[in-house]
């Protein structure tokens, strides 16, 4: 199905947007905002890929370098003090890869492709957003939007991934008062299929519930959360049989300062039904760290720890693998992605530092181990599993490495900026690993540049 009518509606509004682009007297008084989000980056995988680790993939590739470009591009219409009018379009695209994106990238459960590096002209933040009732602090924003909060742990866009992971189709109705505040959603995120435009074949999962922000003190804030994730398309296996997915998730965020510490922690439970299976898991995650403002650099030194629960009885008719809930990983669980919040230990040092104004410097260490041996590496669930457990639990550990550096803009205006980010990580095979998939070590190495410019 053709998307150029949507594409030409987005390349209408910025051409709409485009005379204020001169004018910063107008710019302020102007009812219209726009943004254009150009990103390129290449990436270089040594011995392992999406779904896969070592010489011997069991899909894909074992060594690839290829190169991922995406663009960002759309404006607001604040039409009135209580309606605001937003149109976008990302176009995700990737060249130079070895890999067949059709077979690769194909999800037998949702009977789609699920393609993490393209999605060529699609919406992105295109919704109408209501504010009748400001006296109560209250506004709806219904449409094609992103959804985070935090640390991005619970709720988050995955916006390191060239397609994204969550775009979500949603309805979201807000309160909020100084720095509280309670969204109620409703909504479901959107399968990235280049062939199909989104609004052409079915969601991914539905989710709803509420996610709150609450200010105890200067330094102390909580965040509650209850949301339900559910598929009712009767795709789901689980030891006892097939059927639909029913997941709620209760828990909550906090922050704060524990003398020269910063805390951040947050705990999960679900329940729920995964086909014919009960569920019954929990995940959780702590960071400690302090800034040592007064050194140079001021470097900064975080220690975190990250637990998802495993199924340590495959035959039980229980399902005690922790199934994450609508948040990223990009930065959680080591660089090279080859974790998700579940069925994991993760214990993490990072040590970071700013030799410059525009400079950081980033050094992570992981080790990572299975919190049930006898259940998946969630890399490859259907691949990479000893129900006996005899294959071991640690699965490994990694080095990464980053350097960030803001470029000098090219016009010299505050709204625009260009930054550049380069990276090396290398993974070390545990016993789990060499048992059950190679011996070999990975690498990953990537050079990005990123435009971002807002008017």
């Amino acid at each position: 199905m053709t998307r150029w009518p949507y594409v030409l509606c987005a390349a209408f509004l910025l051409m709409a947007l485009s005379p204020l682009l001169s004018a910063s007297e107008a710019l302020a008084a102007s009812p219209f905002s726009g943004y254009i989000d150009l990103r390129y980056r290449y990436e270089y995988q040594h011995h392992f890929n999406l779904k896969s680790f070592g010489e011997q993939p069991v899909k894909g590739e074992s060594c690839d370098g290829f190169w991922l470009q995406r663009l960002r591009i759309g404006g607001c219409w604040q039409a009135s003090d209580w309606l605001t009018l937003a149109v976008g379009m990302q176009d995700s695209r990737v060249f130079d890869s070895d890999l067949n994106s059709e077979s690769y990238f194909y999800n037998k459960r949702v009977d789609h492709e699920k393609n993490a590096y393209e999605d060529q002209w699609e919406l992105y933040q295109t919704y109408l957003e209501l504010a009748p009732f400001t006296q109560h602090n209250l506004k709806l924003r219904i449409g094609r939007q992103s959804i985070s909060y935090g640390n991005n742990r619970i709720f988050g866009p995955g916006n390191w991934g060239n397609s994204g992971s969550y775009h979500w189709d949603a309805a979201k109705l807000s309160w909020h008062r100084g720095e509280h505040f309670v969204d109620l959603l409703w909504g479901a995120h959107i399968i990235h299929e280049p062939e199909q435009f989104s609004l052409h074949h079915r969601h991914e999962n539905y989710g709803g519930g509420f996610y709150s922000h609450v200010q105890l003190s200067h330094q102390w804030a909580i965040e509650p959360f209850y949301i339900i994730k559910y598929d009712d398309h009767g795709n789901f296996s689980g030891e006892s049989g097939t059927d639909d997915l029913t997941c709620h998730s209760l828990g909550s965020r906090v922050t704060g300062q524990l003398g020269p510490l910063t805390l951040d922690a947050t705990l999960v439970g679900q329940w729920g039904r995964y086909g014919n299976d009960a569920l019954r898991t929990w995940g959780g995650h702590i960071q400690l760290g302090h800034c040592f403002t007064v050194w140079p650099w001021q470097p900064t030194i975080n220690v975190d720890y990250s637990y998802a629960s495993g199924d340590r009885d495959p035959d039980d008719g229980t399902r005690q693998t922790f199934l994450g809930v609508f948040g990223s990983r990009d930065s959680m669980y080591g660089r090279i992605n080859l974790f998700s919040w579940s069925n994991l230990h993760d214990a993490q040092a990072t040590v970071s530092a700013t030799p410059g104004k525009r400079l950081k410097l980033t050094m992570e260490l992981h080790r990572f181990w299975l919190a049930a041996k006898q259940d998946v590496w969630s890399l490859n669930s259907s691949a990479y599993r000893d129900k006996t457990g005899h294959s071991g639990r640690h699965v490994g550990d990694e080095i990464d490495l980053f350097v960030q550096w803001q470029l000098p803009t090219l016009r010299g205006v505050e709204t625009e900026k260009i930054n550049v980010r380069v990276g090396y990580s290398r993974f070390w095979p545990g016993e789990f690993t060499k048992n059950v998939a190679d011996n070999v070590v990975a690498d990953w190495l990537f050079g990005q540049i990123q435009y971002n410019y807002r008017f």
